[in-house]
């Protein structure tokens, strides 16, 4: 799953200054793109304490901000690429806004549901930016579940 952010995330995130990790957990995500040679600086949020907590230990040693707040109620940053995986009920036009409202030219977003990448993949377009790439990850074999990493760029 790593392995399709960074690639969704394309030459944006190889140059990036600034990435917001938004519903970013302990930092799976923003410790590996933190520690990218060019080591962007990583603004991560996070409404859970304990998540929270393991983040600031996971991304210590790179240049990176953890923030506790739902992200819906974030005052966003700029930043050149934004990676989202919000929980199984998706962004939502509040989360989009927030989204928008970085300027960033490059949206990584992280789906479990269809349904909801589907209303967020309107929102977003709705929003000024395009869909450009859909790849599906099998994290749970023999089910149906599948995360689904998307990419939209700015228009």
């Amino acid at each position: 799953l790593v392995d399709e952010v960074l690639a969704a995330g394309g030459d944006e995130l190889a140059t990036a200054r600034t990435v917001a990790d938004l519903y970013g957990g302990v930092g799976l995500f923003g410790a590996v793109i933190g520690a990218l040679p060019h080591r962007p600086r990583v603004v991560l949020v996070e409404r859970s304490r304990s998540s929270c907590a393991d983040a600031a230990v996971n991304l210590a040693d790179l240049d990176a901000v953890v923030q506790r707040r739902p992200v819906e109620r974030w005052r966003p940053v700029p930043a050149d690429v934004v990676v989202a995986d919000p929980a199984r009920a998706g962004l939502g036009r509040p989360g989009v806004d927030v989204v928008t409202a970085t300027g960033a030219a490059v949206v990584v977003l992280v789906s479990c549901d269809a349904a909801a990448l589907g209303r967020d993949a309107g929102l977003l377009v709705d929003a000024g930016y395009r869909l450009e790439q859909v790849t599906t990850v099998d994290l749970f074999p023999h089910t149906h579940h599948v995360e689904v990493v998307t990419r939209f760029v700015r228009r």
